[in-house]
């Protein structure tokens, strides 16, 4: 597709077609477990001369600015620092997208674009503090990687579901770091940056991109925003883009919310390769 708008619309096609849900959402509308109603339909009937003439029309989420329902999801503060190919370090608030940041083991991977994006919004992030006299900031609801004393295993949690003991990878050193402090505060902004791998290496510790479902379910579910990302991200304009928002009302619907996902399901899909 060489037109974003175009391409938007034809996936909350596809994601709407057959559902017919009864109830307070109408036809042709599906409730996902948080409530909410979504309407692929409503898309299609827009008039965009007209909305874009008559607000202020954000071209990334297809939203007027100030519109309910344009808050956000899982991300860092501004600023959370990740590390450059240069081997400066720079803060969240003035990444840029196409800067090679660490994804992994001596890994750099460039910014492809954000999945959402925020200036000034206050919003309630989880410090873990570890033994390694450093520490980690995100929202509750972000996916960080955890690795088990005695295993080389590694696994993911929440960021609110992290405990006092649990054991994070410090990607910088190489060491494990065991959390020993658990706090909250309050940001000004936030900021969920892409990259190919689905991972970076922020304030040191390696996380997903991800936030609010399984690592493994967005990874997938991104792959065409990983692949095309001027198409499917946009640009730097605030907001959650309405495909990220499309993906987040498909894995509501398959209540992928839900910590326990069938194992089966699990596996076949890490063996998925896209």
């Amino acid at each position: 597709f060489s037109d974003m708008k175009t391409a938007l619309l034809l996936v909350m096609v596809i994601l709407g077609n057959g559902h017919n849900v009864l109830g307070s959402c109408g036809d042709g509308c599906v409730e996902d477990v948080d409530g909410d109603c979504f309407c692929p339909g409503d898309y299609l009937s827009l008039d965009w001369s007209d909305l874009e003439a008559g607000c202020n029309l954000n071209p990334r989420t297809g939203r007027c600015e100030g519109s309910q329902g344009s808050g956000g999801g899982g991300c860092f503060p501004g600023t959370a620092e990740v590390s450059l190919l240069s081997g400066d370090r720079v803060k969240m608030k003035d990444l840029a997208i196409g800067d090679e940041v660490l994804t992994g083991p001596a890994t750099y991977s460039p910014i492809l674009g954000w999945l959402d994006l925020k200036l000034g919004e206050d919003t309630s992030c989880v410090s873990l503090e570890t033994n390694l006299s450093s520490s980690i900031s995100l929202t509750g609801n972000h996916i960080v990687f955890i690795q088990p004393d005695a295993e080389d295993k590694v696994t993911t949690k929440y960021a609110q579901d992290v405990r006092m003991g649990d054991v994070l990878i410090q990607e910088v050193t190489g060491q494990k770091g065991e959390v020993i402090k658990i706090s909250q505060f309050i940001s000004a902004g936030y900021f969920a940056p892409l990259t190919e791998s689905g991972t970076l290496v922020v304030d040191g510790y390696l996380v997903s991109c991800y936030a609010s479902f399984p690592h493994w379910a967005a990874h997938i579910a991104l792959y065409p925003a990983r692949t095309w990302p001027y198409i499917f991200l946009g640009g730097t304009e605030e907001g959650t883009g309405t495909f990220v928002t499309t993906i987040k009302h498909l894995g509501n619907l398959l209540n992928l919310r839900n910590p326990a996902v069938p194992a089966l399901l699990l596996m076949d899909a890490a063996k998925e390769e896209f």
